[in-house]
């Protein structure tokens, strides 16, 4: 095979657009060989090329009748191919419904249906070409079925012979039922046999069906759900629907217009100067009736021209004024239409070209800017064939309702600059070619501007323009006064809230307070998930890729640990969220973040918003190493326990009491990440998890045995020894407070425990002994309610007939009397042999 064969089926099979230079890295050839094999098949015919810098070629297909329709190789594209499958497929084709609104071309296509199925063969030269419109007998379905089917002698009055109907007339061909919808149920009913099998009964007939070999166009200006039976769609299977004239690309809609002057220049055998101004006019308006109405608009303006200039060699349409004119006439050949679209398309490869270079060399947003200006200029002679006023008004509203309304962007193009940027939007319309490159020149705009092209995207969105390559071009014009304030804010900052514009509605305020882009908003559906919540932060913040600064994130759903943990997972940059979304917290953000802080100071400002407010900016309880207190009793407990360990340790974990149940639910998740900064819980029952962290009972202190383990913790966690000690006694004279407060009538708990506190101190040191935490609670408890009970007895000396036996009970009798001296003086009381027989009795194993 010689390499130019190869090189045209690798053409062939590839069949899109490529450059020179593509075509020569998938064929491994040198590209000057390439050139010169290109140049060749398209003397052959066999390739077309478009453009000129760069040039993109393509194989040229065959020839066909379906040529004929503007759009059958844009818009129309998809819809040829599927009708020239169904002309193909065995052994008959495939019946088809064309559906659209009243002038789009259903019946024209229905027609070029069947020219095409002529060209290849796949009906015979006599099959005729049969068109029925059953809206012409929408009153009277009984002479429709018998025009449709035929019928029998006898079959009705009036009936006097056979008849054939038009399905025995389109036999061989195409029948064309146009406006289907009015077909009646029965009659649908009766078309199920010929879609099934070919065979259909006339009116009148039994026993002896029709045998045809008739493929069948179906056309409807209804919606089919609404008009067909279901049982009569599900056996035709290709649908195509033509789209209305307004929603054609805007290169064929101005080829449409040229074709409708070129029939009456065919007509007239009169030749048109028509002028581009009008062409661009025409194109862009909405006809009720579409094509159908537009070729009777060019009729009338064709017929008022010839009114005028009867005797005119040309015939000239459209004001004197405007400055350039295209001459139809019955040869017209879309030359002064295409070249329209190339000369665009060079241009706009040309400033791709320029500022992709502009930018590799470090150019200035200044310097780019400039080159966008300088190449409209270029473009502005053609800028009277374009019409900008209805367009500049759009675009002026979405300046508003986009940059301005959601953003807070005021802009600052001069009055020109601001034409030179309608002109380009409209020439971006017309110019649908894929650009050259246009991915590297996206890439070079969200690397050095990530926010700013971010916005102009949402712009774009606006409009919904099919090609965005060519719509990115105007990026910098638009935005180049604003690109430095909008990317010097290095936080990322997202407002999340159900409803349909809860976060919207509160953006909109602080983005225009703000005057800047400081938020980005999303309305959250009533039942989304975390995880749904998250793949929109997630896709929201691939935008943001260049600012690692740090995530501020406002919301008012869901957990706030889950929300967390779901985005911080994803993203290695500082996040902050925030579970109470209000314009206040939203706005104190926005300022905040405008000023610069940093972001270590935002969190710390946050936690003060509010009392319901959650603010978390680390993963799981918290970032610090820290020790959890939860009693079963409640808040109050908890609050205490931790006020006596922060007023009598120097340790710098942080000390968090949290809810018992709510500790019991995290614990039972066996969440590690939660807890990974936990050091130790303590709490007022027994209970095991799985997780690696020690858990205190506070009254198992009391114990030596579990009082030596959380001392010898807080010694190796720096704490020194003292304190300790000190934080037992003040966890038994909390407890005993807790214990005899509600059981003392007269004395004052706080004053009465710390004289009973002295009282066990001197045992100790007369006896040179450390008392276990259980001994002192109870002896704490026991001493406090004896000198009530002494003190309010009646009778002081009453059970004072006790003697003490052996030498350490006299002994103890002895320094005891001697130990509640100041008591007995300060409360006028004496402590009798009883009283102290009990003491020894509570302390009798450490003496």
């Amino acid at each position: 095979m010689k390499a130019i064969e190869h090189l045209y089926r690798l053409l062939q099979k590839e069949n899109k657009l490529l450059t020179t230079k593509e075509i020569a890295q998938i064929a491994g050839l040198s590209r000057s060989a390439v050139s010169g094999y290109l140049a060749k098949l398209f003397k052959q015919n066999l390739v077309e090329k478009h453009g000129t810098r760069p040039v993109y070629w393509i194989v040229k297909a065959e020839s066909s009748v379906f040529d004929h329709i503007i759009g059958s190789d844009g818009s129309l594209k998809y819809h040829v191919r599927a009708l020239t499958q169904a002309i193909l497929y065995p052994p008959h084709g495939l019946p088809v419904i064309i559906t659209g609104a009243s002038g789009t071309g259903k019946s024209l296509l229905a027609k070029l249906m069947y020219q095409r199925a002529l060209e290849l063969d796949e009906i015979q030269k006599n099959g005729r070409f049969v068109t029925l419109n059953t809206a012409d007998y929408a009153n009277n379905p009984e002479l429709l079925s018998s025009v449709l089917f035929g019928y029998k002698k006898g079959a009705f009055t009036g009936a006097d012979e056979d008849t054939i109907g038009l399905l025995d007339k389109a036999n061989n061909g195409y029948l064309f039922l146009d406006e289907v919808h009015r077909l009646s149920k029965s009659d649908q009913e009766k078309l199920f046999s010929l879609l099934d099998n070919c065979t259909f009964y006339p009116l009148g007939e039994v026993s002896h069906p029709h045998k045809v070999n008739v493929r069948l166009i179906f056309a409807t200006t209804e919606n089919l759900d609404n008009c067909l039976l279901k049982t009569f769609l599900r056996r035709i299977p290709l649908h195509i629907n033509l789209p209305k004239f307004i929603d054609r690309p805007l290169t064929e809609r101005v080829a449409i217009v040229a074709q409708c002057f070129k029939h009456e220049a065919t007509e007239t055998k009169k030749k048109f100067s028509v002028s581009k101004t009008l062409l661009m006019d025409l194109a862009n308006r909405n006809y009720l009736g579409n094509i159908g109405t537009l070729g009777n608009k060019v009729k009338i303006l064709c017929s008022k021209g010839y009114t005028m200039y009867p005797n005119a060699q040309i015939i000239q349409i459209g004001s004197a004024a405007d400055s350039g004119f295209a001459i139809i006439d019955s040869d017209f050949n879309w030359s002064e239409v295409t070249e329209l679209t190339d000369y665009v398309f060079e241009r706009f490869q040309n400033i791709q070209n320029e500022l992709i270079a502009s930018f590799s060399k470090g150019s200035s947003i200044s310097d780019c800017k400039l080159i966008i200006l300088r190449s409209l200029r270029s473009l502005s002679r053609i800028a009277n064939s374009i019409p900008t006023q209805l367009f500049g008004r759009n675009i002026k509203q979405a300046i508003k309702s986009v940059l301005g309304d959601k953003y807070g962007l005021r802009l600052n193009l001069h009055q020109n600059e601001f034409e030179l940027f309608v002109l380009a939007f409209n020439l971006s319309f017309i110019q649908e070619k894929p650009l050259a490159h246009s991915k590297e020149l996206v890439k070079l705009f969200e690397q050095n501007y990530p926010r700013s092209f971010y916005i102009y995207r949402q712009f774009l969105n606006y409009f919904k323009p099919k090609n965005y390559a060519n719509f990115y071009l105007w990026f910098i014009l638009l935005f180049s006064d604003l690109i430095n304030p909008i990317e010097e804010i290095r936080y990322t900052c997202i407002l999340l809230a159900h409803g349909e514009s809860t976060a919207t509605s509160i953006q909109k305020i602080v983005n225009n307070l703000a005057k800047s882009y400081v938020f980005e908003a999303f309305d959250m559906p009533i039942d989304a998930t975390v995880d749904d919540i998250n793949v929109c932060v997630q896709n929201y913040l691939q935008t943001q890729k260049a600012h690692d600064h740090g995530i501020i994130l406002l919301f008012d759903m869901g957990s706030l640990n889950q929300m967390f943990t779901k985005i911080k997972h994803a993203s290695n940059k500082k996040l902050l969220v925030i579970n109470n979304l209000t314009t206040a917290s939203a706005l104190d953000i926005a300022i905040r973040v405008q000023r610069d802080e940093s972001f270590s100071d935002i969190t710390e400002k946050a936690k003060n918003y509010g009392k319901y407010i959650g603010v978390q900016y680390f993963e799981g309880l918290s970032d610090q190493d820290n020790i959890i207190i939860s009693c079963l009793s409640g808040a109050g407990l908890s609050q205490a326990i931790k006020d006596i360990i922060e007023g009598t340790l120097s340790t710098k974990k942080q000390i968090i009491t949290m809810d018992y149940r709510k500790l019991r639910e995290l614990l039972d998740n066996n969440d590690s990440s939660f807890f990974k900064n936990t050091q130790l819980i303590i709490t007022t029952t027994d209970f095991k998890i799985k997780l690696d962290i020690p858990i205190i009972n506070i009254y198992n202190i009391l114990d030596q045995k579990w009082f030596n383990e959380l001392k010898t913790y807080l010694l190796d966690s720096g704490e020194e020894s003292k304190n300790v000690d000190n934080l037992l006694e003040k966890f038994l004279k909390f407890l005993t407070i807790q214990g005899i407060k509600e059981r003392l009538q007269f004395l004052n708990p706080n004053t009465v425990i710390d004289e009973v506190q002295a009282v066990a101190a001197k045992y100790q040191k007369y006896y040179g002994v450390t008392f276990s935490g259980k001994i002192k609670l109870n002896l704490y408890m026991h001493l406090s309610l004896m000198i009530e009970r002494i003190l309010l007895s009646e009778n002081k000396d009453k059970n004072n007939q006790i003697f003490f036996k052996n030498d350490i009970e006299k002994e103890f009798a002895l320094i005891s009397n001697t130990i509640f001296k100041p008591i007995e003086m300060k409360y006028n009381i004496k402590i009798n042999n009883f009283e102290i027989s009990l003491i020894f009795e509570l302390l009798e194993d450490y003496l």
